[in-house]
């Protein structure tokens, strides 16, 4: 079951954008929406289809507050991920890039008789995440897929897409306001929740995504908000291995360290914070490509980069 947020924190310019076009029935029909890692392309997507989706139904989406009508039937088919006429491709977390395969199941979708006969929509979270193959046979599915046929591709902008991928989209670029954060957070968990975060993760710097899950990480392990700095943290995934078996660690220890070296590195203004960081980022990213031994990255880490 997806886990979707429905209310729509930010973006509402752009959102009424697409919506005025879709009422003057001139909504482009490849959409690329780009912006930050973690700033709630994802959400903005949803909500965009539960808008398309939900049109005429009795629980429609509203609009003038931007939040999904928890009612709808279509909001709970595709959380259940079994709506007719949606398909998702995102990158299975046990693989390196979204597959071709994805992508020919996405044809023989889009070849099928729709539901109704109402428009399709093609959600492709993380198209940063396509292969060389996969680009190019989703680039064929672009440029010959009739309009009848929606493609939504949302795009971390820190990493390359094929520049004739963006070509054949209308790109919608989302830039968050930082700033909102503490009100996000505070609204997702019914509570003064940010104001109970350590100081380390209170930098206008750190998506909402990133906090939302760390929140997430820390109840579930038992921990506390306040007390738990970053060092904290990575010396607790290290202790526990959760670097292995936690799909939130594997993603995101990386940030963690980053936190924490550039805390020190604002400290002290000691360069070696700023290497430590890059050498660290780079020794990281080997380890997710080439699958090295982490216990030995682990125990290199802590020895070298936590005794600065």
């Amino acid at each position: 079951m997806l886990n979707i947020c429905t209310k729509l924190f930010a973006y509402n310019e752009i959102f009424n954008h697409l919506i005025n076009l879709d009422k003057a029935n001139k909504l482009p029909s490849r959409i690329l929406i780009s912006g930050q890692e973690g700033i709630g392309k994802t959400t903005f997507a949803f909500h965009f289809i539960n808008y398309l989706f939900s049109k005429n139904e009795i629980y429609k989406y509203n609009s003038e507050k931007n939040i999904i009508n928890s009612q709808s039937i279509s909001f709970s088919l595709v959380k259940n991920m079994s709506h007719p006429n949606l398909f998702l491709i995102s990158k299975n977390n046990l693989k390196k890039n979204i597959e071709i395969e994805q992508i020919r199941n996405m044809i023989n979708f889009i070849n099928k008789s729709s539901f109704n006969d109402k428009k399709k929509i093609i959600l492709i979270d993380g198209a940063e995440n396509l292969n060389s193959s996969s680009s190019n046979a989703l680039l064929k599915s672009l440029e010959e897929s009739s309009a009848q046929n929606i493609f939504i591709l949302t795009h971390n902008i820190n990493l390359k897409i094929l520049d004739t991928i963006k070509s054949r989209c209308i790109n919608y670029k989302l830039n968050f306001n930082y700033a909102k954060s503490k009100s996000i957070i505070n609204n997702i968990f019914d509570s003064n929740t940010y104001d109970l975060l350590n100081n380390d993760f209170k930098l206008y710097s750190i998506s909402p995504k990133f906090l939302i899950n760390h929140i997430i990480f820390i109840q579930q392990n038992g921990l506390d908000l306040a007390t738990n700095d970053a060092i904290s943290i990575i010396n607790y995934i290290v202790d526990k291995k959760l670097y292995k078996k936690d799909d939130f660690v594997i993603n995101n220890f990386q940030s963690y360290l980053e936190i924490f070296l550039m805390k020190m590195y604002s400290k002290t203004h000691d360069y070696r914070y700023y290497d430590s960081l890059l050498e660290s980022v780079f020794e990281n990213n080997l380890v997710n490509k080439f699958n090295l031994d982490l216990d030995s990255f682990f125990i290199k880490f802590r020895n070298k980069y936590l005794k600065i």
